[in-house]
């Protein structure tokens, strides 16, 4: 069972990450206790306010850095210098390099600052580079004004979010997709398909749709704080969905989003 991706630049990264967002003072907790549950892959960012509790996770824990894959973004109000806002993020991490270092989302000066991000990656400081909250829009023209393809973009995507478009595009760019919200931040895990669909392969709503996810390629980052559900969450490698499930639960678009819509954004 395919546990890791392959990016475009041949590093390798695990397909379920912790996500940290909103987690305040239970970070450190919940991230020692994922790595320790099995976890490999944090994800964190500058907005979220808490790299150091991430850091102070990862030096806990005991796991070799080479073992783990760390991500962590440039905020939106940072753009006018990049190297300070990576380089303080790096300080407050408490590590030599990140693996993945994204823009959170597409500003206006996003071309000028993903060439600043590529020269951090040409140091060696970020393993990989990428974006975030990236429209076909905003690919589109991006691509072909910058130097080193992005390895990853990061979207809201789950089954009632189905980015379909989206995914076939930055599949055929080689852009990996990643998942934020891919429970629906707990919206839509009593839907009664869901629950259904759950009961039928003797796994959890949660299990359910991270599998749908992962069956295609896309990485999640689910976020919990129940220490039950972070195992849960990461074990959805000892079954597979059937191709014509996955075409039902593919079916369940809403294009519900519980984040923030790019779509607008210039």
């Amino acid at each position: 069972m395919i546990t890791e991706l392959t990016l475009n630049n041949s590093n390798k990264i695990p397909l379920v990450g912790l996500g940290t967002w909103r987690m305040a003072e239970v970070t450190y907790d919940s991230v020692l206790t994922a790595l320790k549950a099995g976890y490999r892959h944090i994800d964190t960012a500058t907005i979220y306010n808490n790299e150091e509790e991430v850091g102070r996770a990862i030096a806990d824990s005991g796991i070799a850095r080479t073992e783990l894959f760390i991500t962590t973004k440039l905020w939106n109000d940072d753009h006018d210098d990049v190297g300070a806002a990576f380089d303080l993020s790096l300080k407050k991490l408490g590590l030599e390099y990140v693996d993945l270092y994204l823009m959170h989302w597409p500003v206006p000066t996003r071309v000028e600052s993903y060439k600043q991000m590529e020269k951090i990656f040409n140091s060696g400081k970020a393993k990989a580079i990428g974006v975030s909250n990236f429209t076909i829009r905003h690919l589109d023209s991006f691509l072909l004004q910058v130097t080193v393809t992005p390895t990853v973009n990061q979207v809201e995507f789950n089954p009632f979010l189905n980015q379909k478009e989206l995914l076939n595009y930055c599949q055929s760019k080689n852009i990996v997709l990643e998942a934020y919200g891919p429970l629906t931040h707990a919206h839509k895990l009593s839907d009664d398909r869901l629950a259904t669909m759950a009961e039928k392969y003797g796994k959890s709503p949660a299990q359910i749709m991270l599998r749908w996810s992962t069956q295609q390629g896309i990485v999640v980052l689910p976020k919990s704080q129940t220490k039950s559900r972070i195992i849960e969450n990461l074990t959805i490698f000892d079954f597979t969905i059937s191709d014509a499930d996955m075409a039902e639960i593919s079916s369940w678009n809403e294009d519900a989003r519980f984040c923030n819509d790019p779509t607008d954004m210039p």
